[in-house]
């Protein structure tokens, strides 16, 4: 196994934890969140620091069981550990991350054999909330100058009913976290 990526710059971490109103979090290029604000915790158990974003999609959560459109999501994130893996070099972090979900998950296995599966095809994502109901929300995914090996997301609102519901999220996350 490879040396695991050094740590998120406390610089980094200090701003996203202060857009209280945008879901926020830093990945490495295995799609691992190094780091989370306290808002993108609270809109998906998957944006925890820690949590592998592929084998979250693929093996942990009922993400692919629940959403009208598994396929798009599949393509989706195996895309994007592809288009991680063409820019950084293969290691053996990479290759048991593709072997392990290939050897347990059909659908990853389809999607990462799929070469023609690329990330950008959908940037909105519809995440169910028990206490605000469904948010759909959409992202960026930015590179972070000096830190090739960290890719910073930040996601917003796709629509009215969102806005909405993301603020009310915000507005109980902020005082979970005051509290």
């Amino acid at each position: 196994m490879s040396a695991k990526p050094r740590g998120v710059p406390p610089e980094l971490e200090e701003m996203i934890d202060s857009w209280a109103a945008i879901p926020a979090f830093i990945r490495d290029r295995y799609l691992t969140v190094v780091a989370a604000n306290g808002l993108a915790r609270s809109v998906s158990p998957s944006f925890h620091e820690g949590v592998n974003l592929v084998r979250s999609t693929f093996l942990d959560s009922d993400v692919l069981h629940t959403s009208p459109h598994p396929r798009l999501i599949a393509e989706h994130v195996a895309g994007t550990l592809r288009e991680s893996l063409s820019r950084h070099e293969s290691d053996g972090d990479f290759e048991q991350i593709v072997e392990e979900l290939s050897a347990a998950s059909t659908q990853f296995a389809a999607a990462w054999n799929d070469e023609e599966a690329v990330p950008g095809e959908q940037d909105t994502f519809t995440f169910p909330h028990d206490i605000v109901g469904a948010l759909t929300l959409g992202y960026q995914q930015l590179s972070i100058p000096r830190h090739f090996d960290l890719t910073l997301v930040v996601w917003r609102p796709a629509d009215e009913p969102s806005r909405t519901a993301l603020a009310e999220l915000a507005e109980i996350a902020s005082g979970a976290s005051e509290a």
